[in-house]
């Protein structure tokens, strides 16, 4: 019986997201091109300019279980201001744009963070980048390019028919519940390997 009950749950959230993904399916596209382009951008930027990030200066070592939770917390915070940023900016349409542009600025971090890492932690910083760092990342900036088309779309619907509060504020946590559960993994990982990063985003 609570085997059954699950399945129903999980296939309704299935076609729930089906249906919203359908429904917002230009905002994730255009999202996600906006992202992947400040991504690159980082990259760039980074790979023209190596020495203009001190990263000695910034090294976070994730070689203790204190350091591990210091850095969850941070980037708990991190996303949950990014998140509320982006709920508030998806409220009208003249500051509709802005939130596009608050996730992108976090992949332009992601991308800069990868190559700052492999520049000054040869082998090892690669290996961190690739196969934890920019996994979780690149998840954690697909489940931001979800919630801000769904939120906005959220927020567009309650303004033109006139509905509750209640479906937004479900969206937030939901994605809040699932971006701290990639940020526990991510900060899992980092400790277990003792990796080094140089910013928490």
């Amino acid at each position: 019986m609570q085997s059954y009950k699950t399945k129903s749950l999980f296939s309704r959230f299935k076609l729930g997201l089906a249906s919203q993904c359908s429904q917002t399916k230009g905002r994730i596209i255009i999202a996600t091109i906006i992202v992947l382009l400040c991504f690159i951008a980082g990259i760039i930027v980074c790979a023209s300019t190596p020495s203009f990030f001190p990263a000695d200066e910034y090294i976070l070592d994730f070689s203790g279980v204190k350091s591990g939770f210091g850095a969850f917390f941070s980037r708990g915070f991190s996303i949950t201001v990014i998140m509320s940023i982006t709920f508030v900016f998806s409220l009208t349409f003249w500051t509709f744009p802005l939130s596009i542009l608050v996730i992108g600025f976090r992949g332009y971090l992601l991308g800069f963070n990868i190559c700052v890492l492999c520049a000054n932690f040869g082998l090892s910083g690669l290996l961190d980048a690739v196969l934890i760092v920019l996994p979780c990342q690149l998840c954690m900036l697909f489940a931001f390019v979800l919630y801000f088309a769904f939120i906005s779309k959220a927020c567009q619907n309650c303004k033109r028919f006139g509905n509750s509060g209640g479906g937004r504020l479900k969206l937030f946590f939901t994605f809040l519940l699932v971006l701290m559960i990639l940020n526990l993994i991510e900060t899992l990982l980092l400790v277990i390997f003792s990796s080094k990063v140089i910013l928490v985003i």
